[in-house]
C-alpha cells in the first residue's frame, strides 16, 4: 500500500486543492465535519474541514509523478522531511 502524506492548502481552498489532486489520479482524504453555524436567527448545519488547510494525499513514489503536487491548484505545499514527503502510518489516516 502507498504511503499517505500531507498536503498544505492555500486558505480556504482545501476543497479546491482535493479535486485538482483527484483529477490528477491521486487517491486524497478530505476529512470533514458538519459545524453548527448561527446568523440572523437562523441555525444551520455547514460542512466543516476536521482540519483546516490540511489534507492527506496518498503518493506512490516510484510510479506516479508526485512532485506535480507542488504545482496543483490550492496547494501551498508538502509537508516534507528533507527533500521527499514525510509519509504517515496507514493506522493513522484509517483512525480519522
Amino acid at each position: 500500500m502507498n504511503p499517505w502524506c500531507v498536503v498544505r492548502s492555500h486558505a480556504h481552498a482545501e476543497a479546491k486543492a482535493c479535486n485538482h489532486l483527484q483529477r490528477q489520479g491521486f487517491a486524497v482524504y478530505y476529512p470533514k465535519f458538519l459545524r453548527r453555524r448561527s446568523h440572523a436567527r437562523k441555525v444551520d448545519w455547514i460542512p466543516s474541514p476536521l482540519f483546516p488547510r490540511y489534507l492527506f494525499v496518498q503518493i506512490d513514489f516510484e510510479k506516479s509523478r508526485w512532485l506535480s503536487i507542488y504545482s496543483t491548484i490550492g496547494v501551498a505545499n508538502l509537508i516534507c522531511f528533507g527533500d521527499r514527503p514525510q509519509s504517515l502510518p496507514g493506522e493513522i489516516v484509517a483512525e480519522l
